[in-house]
């Protein structure tokens, strides 16, 4: 009897110890990604680029930040220059809803755009999450900014959908697919559409391989401008 106490009493001490010690989850992470891309559209080239995704996760809201780009010259002539910089602000709900906002930044030279300014709100919902599956969808409305080149500039309400599906492949891999639809309130042949497929495998702890296909369409580009821009890459990210 006292042998089946002293156990019971010594794996409580255990398992006390045991629960103090355990670090606690970790809030952020950081994923740097180094490129090799070929664009075709606006501009066609092959070079490198870069980009970085922070991520901060609280018990109610969830922060992200990302920026890219990549530029690339023939000689003293710039033949590609494409920048981005984005945050958004996830406010969690109940169940499996989600109210956001966003703050999207880009610069298309080859697209004829100097500065673009995408301002939006919305709701969001997780309809899967599982371990093999996940899907998230938005919706919601804001307003853009452009800063075009050789026409006159715009700025618009908007109206967007959004969708992205993860599958789990493996324990070190996985496929997305995402779709993005934006219709204009000022124009309705002005919407545009933004898709993205990748696949990611991990390597080790903190390295990952990924290939992707960006496919960019805006249906009233500037004028001289094409509507549609692309980009493959095969990339290395780097996961803190």
């Amino acid at each position: 009897m006292k042998t089946t106490a002293l156990a019971a009493a010594l794996s409580f001490f255990v398992s006390a110890v045991m629960a103090q010690e355990a670090p606690a989850p970790k809030k952020w992470k950081d994923a740097a990604e180094l490129s090799s891309v070929q664009t075709s559209g606006n501009s066609k080239t092959s070079t490198i680029a870069a980009k970085n995704l922070f991520n901060y996760d609280w018990r109610k809201a969830a922060l992200e930040l990302g920026a890219g780009g990549l530029g690339t010259k023939s000689g003293s002539t710039v033949t590609a220059e494409q920048y981005n910089a984005a945050e958004k602000v996830s406010l969690k709900l109940e169940g499996k809803n989600y109210a956001f906002e966003k703050t999207v930044w880009d610069k298309n030279r080859f697209a004829g755009i100097k500065d673009r300014y995408d301002l939006a709100l919305g709701l969001g919902r997780y309809v899967l999450d599982t371990a093999d599956d996940k899907l998230a969808v938005e919706a919601g409305g804001g307003y853009i900014f452009e800063d075009r080149i050789h026409s006159a500039n715009k700025s618009f309400g908007t109206y967007r959908g959004y969708a992205k599906y993860i599958r789990t492949l493996s324990a070190t891999a996985n496929a997305s697919q995402n779709l993005e639809y934006q219709g204009d309130f000022s124009d309705r042949k002005g919407y545009r559409m933004n898709a993205e497929t990748a696949v990611i495998s991990s390597i080790s702890t903190h390295f990952s391989l990924k290939a992707s296909y960006l496919w960019k369409y805006l249906n009233a580009p500037p004028p001289g401008f094409k509507k549609t821009d692309t980009i493959l890459s095969m990339s290395v990210i780097v996961n803190y």
